[in-house]
Parts: structure tokens; sequence; C-alpha cells
């Protein structure tokens, strides 16, 4: 956590020049080996309220907490939600 407690971008992330509070622009190259367009381009933003691998770490410890936590993470599936989806048309 930043200094102080307080929520801040750090890492890669404050390096990144169009990060902005309402977005990021990310850019894709895909090869299509000579196939015609148009071509649909779909992007779905999922989210996913607990990440397997912080859940999993969790099993090296031993509290009746966390033994608790691991029975309900199991017995409920953690499927992500399509939080945004958009798909554009593009020409090649």
């Amino acid at each position: 956590m930043p200094v102080g407690g307080y929520i801040a971008v750090y890492g890669l992330a404050a390096d990144d020049q169009d990060l902005l509070g309402n977005g990021d622009k990310i850019q894709y190259t895909v090869g299509v080996n000579g196939a015609d367009g148009p071509f649909t381009v779909t992007a779905e933003l999922l989210y996913q309220s607990i990440d397997y691998r912080w859940a999993n770490n969790l099993s090296q410890y031993q509290a009746p907490e966390i033994g608790r936590f691991l029975s309900y993470y199991q017995d409920i599936p953690n499927l992500p939600v399509v939080a945004a989806s958009e798909s554009v048309e593009v020409s090649e």
C-alpha cells in the first residue's frame, strides 16, 4: 500500500502516460494471414470477486476463520462476470 495508506496508482501503471481516471488505451496487433475482412473484434472486461491464487494461498495458514472462508469459497462458484463488453467492426 502506498505511504500514508492512500489509494494511488503504483507499479508500472504509474508510468503509463495514457492511463486516465476513466480508462486506458491498449493496442493489439493481430495477424489475419491474408484473410479478407471486415472483422468483428469484441473485448470484455471481466470481474471476479476473489482471485483463485489469492484464495489458494490462504490454504497454507491454519486458523478457524481461514478454514471457514475457504469452505465458503469452495462451496460457491467464483466465476468471472462480464462487467462491460464492446464490439467493433474493422476492415483489414
